[in-house]
């Protein structure tokens, strides 16, 4: 029986080529896009999954009352105080992360740049590592020890043999290797090739403060194994307790507070892979999509039911020869279910085609090996059981209740089946579907723009960056001096990062006018005399800062405008000598400039009030202006060429390393801007399958209007009057899809740009030009075959009457 309806299901969709073909294609593509969507979910939502205790694995994080979002670095203090103020937690994990450091290998004298964290061995308590040597109880147990992964082993000394043997820190500590560990999987979010033991921070960093509580950075963070049987939030009042013990400042304590973000999150927020997931991208991923399957089943259900009246006599030959309801809908939905198993097949191709694409779109590391696994074979077979039921059951149901003496004896549909209330109303669903995407797809490019070119507040064009791997006074001066002989180079700034950096320190300031006493928590930017002419940032009052304004007794800062306000001063002049406290309360540096506010971080966020300040210490990048300010592709290379020679004649046994300013700080949209590729992308397959599918109901439609457009033709119609007959329709579905489309689309790009402090406006225009649109995307569509059906001949369409 089974075998029977696969070959009448076979032989009915070979026998309608077209409408098989436009429904085959346009599953093939919805099921690719799902394919495709399903593979980006699974590999985002498995980050740090292999860890055995990854329930009970949570990070510290410091959140502003003030700032929605809250910072994953926490006070270097936590560490110490959280093992004896709550003994809920049963492992207390340090990490300081190094973006950037040199590493040398003694035996070999070969030079490295590497990442660098400083942990110690509680850190193997918590995440679950596979040791090639060495073992958890005995690595980073003491200074100056360090562990590996095997690639960094062999990168450094050619095998995983490791053992005992040295490497040094940043030309200023050896380090004698504990342990090897086997590499990490690609779904991490602690991408830790070289461990460095926690006690060794404080020797190769000696203004390292191990008990600060006056500020925090996002590269130190605390992690922590709560102990089975307790909950994130029934620790609240711990942490307010230490707030009150530790921080003692009522205002700190008022103002903010500590919460736990679960290892399952960290993917999602900021964290050292590199790499962060957006929960509401892979939501937005999954509705997409869901949307472009559904504008393909809606396809199917159309073109079906439209062939009902072609299938007629069939249906009543069956019934009349003792065939019941049910052996009808069987047949049906073996043919949807046929259709489905061909669509599915090609749609493995063609993920397989695309696979590289989208993994290069997404910077993701999938790859066609990731199509031939178990889960990749559940879902898609479920997604073939699901397209066929939500395909295939309304026409099998509509198509089998026909009666069969009606079927046998007219050729036009009953009352029922005429109605075309249904069909366009799927239309409609489909055009709206199409016109949200195109909406937003508007919407988040013109946001997209509005970063490239909104005004920062400093200058980020033309300018180089390369970390330092020393910073030590006469080795910068000498590379400065180097670079300035240069008339390629008009300036250079040592500084611990450029203008806009999401890696500032937080820093809790005072400043007292008698009784009251303002609490302002401060970005604090470290750059030395001239990073204010490097980045092109402007001094509204004052002076800028001299390379000796860093001693305690004559501290100086420039402020920015924010900083001035939350201080109660609304001139810059009247806040220069204007003295401001930090640390213990004791400690005090004096105002001596005011910069126009810029932008210290990425446009997600708000500017905060922001402090300029000398600390060669903290010396951890150097900024190169070019002389001009858009400079040829040959003129670059000659900069960089120059560039590298100076440095190499400084640090001679370092790798040069560069990046410029303008892409580093386009980097910091890598979200929004793959959010953008991928709704243009699925914009661009969903109006395609909708485009089949309103091709095959045009082509429908002109032959069931034949002889309507014959006499037409005949009582003196003209061939406009019957394209515009033929279009109108379409275009009223347009119309209605416009209204119900609009208020959706500007509701979720109303949520979308909520995302960010400084963002577009959403103007009308927007919708009416997606209306306009999809309007001749429509009339383009459904043009050929009104036009091949107002010039056919007459008498050729009237001849069977």
């Amino acid at each position: 029986m089974i075998r029977n309806y696969v070959k009448i299901a076979w032989r009915n969709l070979t026998h309608a080529k077209v409408f098989s073909g436009i429904n085959g294609f346009g599953l093939t593509l919805g099921i690719t896009c799902a394919l495709l969507v399903f593979l980006v979910i699974v590999h985002e939502t498995s980050y740090d999954t292999q860890h055995k205790n990854a329930d009970r694995i949570y990070r510290v994080e410091t959140v502003n009352n003030s700032d929605p979002n809250p910072h994953p670095g926490t006070y270097t203090e936590m560490a110490v105080v959280l093992p004896k103020e709550v003994p809920e937690f049963e492992a207390i994990a340090p990490v300081y992360y190094e973006w950037g450091r040199g590493v040398s290998i003694p035996a070999s004298g070969d030079v490295f740049r590497e990442p660098i964290t400083f942990t110690d061995q509680t850190i193997f308590h918590l995440l679950d590592y596979q040791w090639v040597t060495g073992n958890a109880q005995t690595a980073l147990t003491q200074p100056n020890q360090v562990v590996l992964t095997e690639s960094s082993a062999k990168k450094f000394f050619g095998t995983t043999n490791a053992l005992g043997k040295v490497i040094r820190y940043d030309n200023k500590q050896d380090l004698q290797v504990t342990g090897v560990l086997k590499d990490h999987p690609e779904t991490t979010s602690f991408p830790f090739d070289i461990m460095v033991s926690f006690s060794t921070l404080k020797r190769v960093q000696p203004d390292f403060d191990s008990h600060g509580w006056n500020g925090f950075g996002d590269n130190f963070h605390i992690y922590t194994l709560l102990k089975p049987g307790f909950r994130p939030e029934q620790l609240t009042n711990r942490f307010h307790a230490i707030q009150v013990k530790y921080q003692k400042d009522p205002k700190t304590v008022a103002n903010q507070h500590f919460a736990l973000r679960p290892l399952s999150e960290v993917h999602y927020g900021f964290n050292f892979s590199g790499r962060q997931a957006s929960i509401k991208l892979l939501r937005i991923l999954a509705l997409i999509g869901g949307l472009v399957l559904l504008i393909a089943c809606i396809n199917f259900i159309n073109l079906t039911t439209a062939q009902a009246l072609k299938r007629a006599k069939e249906i009543g030959i069956r019934k009349a020869v003792g065939s019941n309801r049910l052996s009808l809908i069987y047949q049906f939905l073996t043919e949807a279910g046929l259709l489905t198993c061909l669509a599915t097949l090609m749609a493995l191709v063609l993920a397989w085609l695309f696979l590289p694409s989208i993994a290069s779109m997404m910077e993701l590391p999938l790859t066609t090996a990731d199509l031939a696994t178990w889960k990749v074979g559940v879902f898609l077979a479920g997604l073939a059981i699901i397209t066929t039921a939500l395909a295939g059951t309304y026409p099998a149901f509509r198509l089998s209740g026909m009666p069969p003496i009606w079927a046998l004896k007219t050729n036009k549909l009953p009352k029922g089946e005429r109605s075309i209330s249904l069909r366009q109303g799927l239309v409609v669903v489909q055009f709206t579907i199409s016109m949200i995407l195109i909406s937003c797809a508007l919407l988040i490019n013109r946001q997209l723009s509005f970063f490239q070119n909104a005004d920062l507040g400093f200058n980020k064009n033309a300018i180089v960056t390369v970390g330092l791997p020393s910073n030590e006074p006469d080795k910068l001066q000498t590379l400065r001096a180097q670079l300035m002989e240069s008339p390629q180079i008009k300036d250079v700034s040592f500084s611990l990062n450029s203008a806009s950096s999401e890696g500032n320190w937080m820093q809790g300031m005072q400043y007292r006018k008698g009784a009251n006493v303002n609490e302002i928590k401060t970005q604090m930017k470290m750059g030395d005399s001239h990073f204010l002419d490097t980045y092109g940032i402007q001094l509204l009052a004052g002076e800028k800062l001299k390379d000796t304004d860093t001693t305690k007794a004559s501290l100086k800062v420039i402020a920015n405008e924010i900083f001035l306000d939350r201080m109660g001063i609304s001139r810059p002049e009247a806040a220069l000598g204007q003295t401001i406290f930090y640390g213990d309360g004791q400690e005090f540096a004096t105002i001596v400039g005011v910069a126009k506010n810029f932008h210290v971080n990425s446009l997600h966020q708000k500017i905060d009030p922001t402090l300029i300040q000398v600390v060669p210490n903290n010396f951890y990048q150097v900024g190169i202006k070019l002389q001009s300010e858009y400079p040829t592709t040959q003129s670059i290379q000659s900069a960089l060429t120059t560039i590298e020679k100076s440095w190499k004649a400084t640090f001679p046994n370092h790798v040069f390393e560069y990046q410029f300013l303008d892409k580093t700080l386009a980097d910091a949209y890598k979200n929004e801007t793959r959010t953008s590729q991928l709704i243009e992308t699925s914009t661009l397959i969903a109006i395609l399958i909708a485009c089949l599918g309103l091709f095959g109901l045009a082509t429908f439609s002109a032959e069931q209007r034949t002889k309507e457009i014959g006499v037409r033709k005949v009582l003196g119609a003209s061939v406009a009057s019957i394209i515009a007959l033929m279009t109108k329709d379409f275009l009223k579905l347009v119309a209605i899809a416009m209204l119900i489309a609009s208020p959706i689309a500007w509701y979720a790009m109303s949520q979308w740009l909520q995302n960010f402090e400084f963002k577009i406006g959403i103007t009308w225009w927007v919708f009416a030009l997606t209306g306009l649109l999809m309007a001749v995307i429509a009339l383009l569509t459904v043009s050929f075959q009104s036009i091949k059906a107002a010039l056919m001949n007459p008498v050729k369409s009237l001849r069977s009457e």
